[in-house]
């Protein structure tokens, strides 16, 4: 009996040990998270199309992108608001990353590929779902025959099915439907789909033509560009992205703007015009497409008025011209100067956009011009003024005026036709162009005809022009005066003969630059001194004996020195000597 309710008892007891054992948990259940924003603070949305030359906010903006990327030689040095030859090749670098043509200007292409690679298809605060705990039943084991090994009912441990689809297909932005497949330039189109700004800036894309439009959130109407007749994809891009495509096919209107008045019996004000905002104005091609200032160009295309057509480069306007060939052709020369943000500035080379506006305010599409030079492709000097008759001893003053090619550098000798060494300027700086306005002086110490020639070179260019001039004598007398000089430049050392008259024997005061000598003679009844070019000049030069001076020293080096006498009986012009 007692063997009976021990082994009861230890049954029980395992019985207990093993229930015991059994302690069940629930799978661990992570939910999924959720980014609750993107920042925008990198988000690089630029709203113009820009070029070598352009200025402004923008700019910073597109440099301060490209200094992110670390391109060679790039750096923050880069960042001045000016679109220079550094950020062309940096814009370069960017379009061969983005597998886009490498132009080195940003066009709209480059600003979706800016804005993609910055804005990550959208900017701002993304929608977060609510977390939802998912609940379990813990299923209850079932115990059969030992060894215990209990069996559960798999539950269907899978993850939550929340009703949050992508938020943004297409980068943010998507087109679902068009109100019509087939339109002519100027209908409106009404697009439907997702993503649009309502207060930022939607453009609409057809082929390669443009339109800004605004949006209610839902759809965007907009007018059919003038594009030659196609069919085209047409897209949307804004602050979220660039959206899918959808093809959409142009229609033409009438070819020819007609400004033959035409009357409607209904009106009663009078006539109407076959054209304005109901006319195409179309380009079809630029000819030459890269030039240099001053060069003709030909606009080819369509509902050009016979006068009074604008024509424009960017936003400013470079011609009023009259169309020819039925109003299919104009033409028009590349300006040397356009009215920018900051007045009128020289064209420097880049891509321009040409548009034309009819002279009812018919607009056309744009088409690119590339200026190549500033300047004409060829050195000239358009003109030389200076004295024709000039006396002995007096300064004469030429001016040249040269119009140079772009990026040159101009080297300018002048051989003044007598005894002296021919004069030749230093080389001006890279990237002169334009008209040049060169001044020199020259003083021709005996009388006589001379030749003046004046030599320019610029690159491989070279030519040159003369003038000629009469020199007579000095009017004779005893009053104070400085003729001539003699040499007029030399190296420190020189001695220089001042020629002149009313030199008294002695107590001559020779002035040179801040200093000079004091006590000087004249010899030659009172017409020449000889003077010694210093190596060192002061104010103390000048100062009596006797007195205190503290003025520093100077060191004669290399320049143009002013020259004059002064004695007991006053002073002497001002002549000039060049130290070499």
């Amino acid at each position: 009996m007692k063997t009976v309710a021990l082994s009861a008892a230890l049954g029980v007891l395992l019985l207990a040990s093993v229930a015991s054992a059994q302690v069940y948990y629930p799978q661990t259940y992570t939910p999924p998270t959720y980014t609750t924003s993107v920042s925008g603070s990198a988000c690089v949305m630029l709203s113009s199309d820009l070029s070598f030359g352009s200025r402004g906010t923008e700019v910073t903006k597109l440099q301060q992108f490209l200094v992110t990327q670390n391109y060679p030689g790039g750096g923050n040095w880069m960042v001045t608001g000016y679109f220079g030859q550094a950020t062309a090749q940096a814009v370069r670098n960017f379009q061969q990353s983005a597998g886009i043509p490498m132009t080195g200007y940003v066009d709209a292409a480059t600003r979706s590929a800016i804005q993609s690679r910055t804005c990550a298809g959208f900017a701002g605060v993304v929608p977060v779902p609510p977390v939802v705990s998912p609940t379990y039943t813990l299923p209850t084991p079932t115990y059969t025959t030992p060894p215990y090994t209990p069996t559960y009912t798999t539950p269907p441990y899978t993850s939550p099915n929340y009703p949050y689809p992508s938020l943004y297909p297409y980068g943010g932005v998507s087109i679902t439907s068009l109100s019509t497949q087939s339109a002519q330039i100027g209908t409106s189109v009404t697009m439907y789909g997702s993503g649009f700004d309502v207060t930022g800036t939607n453009t609409v894309h057809v082929g390669n033509a443009t339109v800004v439009a605004a949006s209610n959130g839902s759809s965007i109407t907009f007018a059919v560009p003038s594009t030659p007749a196609g069919t085209y994809s047409v897209y949307i891009t804004n602050s979220r992205g660039t959206s899918n495509s959808i093809s959409f096919s142009v229609t033409q209107v009438q070819s020819v703007c007609n400004q033959t008045p035409w009357y409607q019996p209904w009106n009663w004000f009078g006539q109407q015009y076959q054209c304005g905002i109901y006319s195409s104005v179309l380009l079809n091609s630029v000819t030459p497409n890269w030039a240099a200032v001053g060069t003709t160009i030909t606009v080819k295309g369509n509902g050009f008025s016979a006068t009074g057509n604008t024509v424009y480069m960017g936003g400013s306007v470079v011609a009023t011209v009259s169309s020819t060939n039925n109003g299919t052709e104009l033409t028009f020369a590349v300006p040397t100067q356009l009215q920018g943000p900051y007045g009128l500035q020289q064209i420097v080379p880049g891509h321009y956009p040409v548009r034309v506006v009819n002279a009812t305010g018919a607009q056309s599409n744009s088409l690119t011009l590339s200026i190549t030079q500033q300047g004409s492709s060829s050195l000239s000097i358009s003109s030389t003024s200076g004295p024709s008759s000039l006396q002995a001893g007096a300064q004469g003053i030429w001016t040249l005026v040269v119009n140079v090619p772009y990026g040159s550098y101009l080297t300018t000798t002048v051989n003044w036709g007598d005894s002296s060494t021919p004069f030749t300027s230093s080389a001006a700086p890279t990237f002169l162009s334009g008209i040049q306005t060169l001044t020199f002086t020259h003083v021709y110490p005996n009388v006589g005809t001379y030749t003046i020639t004046f030599t320019v070179t610029s690159g491989n260019n070279t030519t040159s022009a003369t003038k000629t001039v009469t020199v007579t004598s000095a009017p004779s007398g005893g009053s104070l005066n400085l003729n001539f000089l003699s040499p007029i430049q030399g190296a420190v050392g020189t001695t220089v003969t001042l020629n002149g008259s009313g030199f008294t024997s002695t107590e001559n005061v020779v002035h040179f630059g801040i200093g000079g000598s004091r006590n000087v003679s004249s010899t030659n009844s009172g017409t020449q001194i000889a003077y010694v070019v210093p190596t060192n000049i002061s104010a103390c030069d000048l100062i009596a004996p006797g007195f205190y001076c503290g003025a520093p020293v100077q060191t004669v080096t290399p320049g143009v020195y002013p020259l004059y006498v002064t004695n007991s009986t006053g002073a002497t012009n001002v002549l000039y000597f060049t130290v070499q």
